[in-house]
């Protein structure tokens, strides 16, 4: 099999499996809940590694974990990739995902379930829609624009970058000046003395999300008119994109705007939190 043909095989399946999950191609998945609804528990673990998928007989309870000292959106990929690997019956499998090209007996499985992982959560429509909802040019569009796109998606800016790139919608010349940015850089342009963070997101007026998932010391950019309830999340300042907060504690609060028109849960769970999935953003762990 040519690495075209399982390039599209990847993306056949990622199709199939929204269309289980009752997804359309303009939706972003919420990778840790699908895995649930799938029958595949996901535990998140202090490991110095990617992600571990532990395959059982049948299919049948089996378990993806995944260190918790990576990013949110890393572990979001790395969560999907292991979803691969049990949706194409690999087996069980130890990860250590790199950006180097796959190497080794097992070049094809990899490559297989990286194509599935990204048309699952960055399918291209999507991409497309939300680009055009903002009356942004993908080939003209600037890091803060694609930083906001890879928060719909709940994915890394560079993995969206190059996401962008393998499916043709950015040129060599417009992926180079856009991996000249990292997250910390763009983090930088907005506030002025920089923060010091490893995540931040930004949901602007566009972002049709009824669910945003947060950890503890993460940032959290929103537009102005935004009410939040509870005191999870911690007013930082104000920046020319948005008001600007602090996640502070676990929990699940909710956030509208002043007129009540749109609203959406920010589920934050613990910092580097240990246990199951589901139970990442109760205030009291059970595990």
């Amino acid at each position: 099999m040519s690495m075209i043909q399982i390039y599209k095989k990847g993306i056949m399946t990622a199709d199939d499996i929204r269309a289980e999950l009752e997804l359309n191609m303009f939706q972003p998945v919420n990778i840790f809940d699908a895995c649930i609804r799938l029958g595949v528990s996901v535990r998140f673990v202090d490991i110095n590694m990617e992600g571990v998928y532990i395959n059982q007989p049948g299919g049948v309870n089996s378990t993806i974990l995944l260190s918790n000292r990576r990013p949110l959106p890393r572990r979001c990929f790395t969560c999907a990739h292991e979803l691969g690997h049990h949706i194409f019956k690999h087996g069980s499998k130890i990860d250590a995902l790199s950006n180097e090209d796959h190497k080794g007996s097992n070049e094809m499985e990899e490559y297989l379930v990286d194509s599935f992982a990204g048309a699952l959560l960055m399918p291209i429509a999507g991409i497309q829609a939300e680009f055009k909802k903002r009356n942004w040019v993908i080939s003209e569009a600037s890091p803060i624009d694609f930083y906001t796109i890879s928060c719909v998606f709940g994915t890394g800016y560079q993995t969206l970058v190059m996401n962008c790139k393998m499916n043709r919608l950015l040129n060599e010349t417009k992926t180079f000046e856009l991996l000249k940015f990292t997250p910390a850089k763009i983090l930088k342009s907005i506030f002025t003395p920089s923060i010091n963070t490893s995540y931040f997101k930004i949901i602007d007026r566009h972002s049709q999300l009824s669910l945003i998932d947060l950890e503890v010391s993460n940032y959290l950019i929103l537009p102005p008119d935004i009410k939040i309830d509870g005191d999870h999340l911690k007013k930082y300042k104000e920046s020319n994109i948005g008001t600007c907060y602090l996640a502070v504690k676990p929990g699940i609060v909710r956030a509208a705007t002043t007129d009540s028109s749109s609203s959406y849960f920010i589920r934050i769970q613990n910092f580097q939190y240990i246990g199951l999935a589901e139970n990442r953003h109760l205030e009291t762990l059970i595990d």
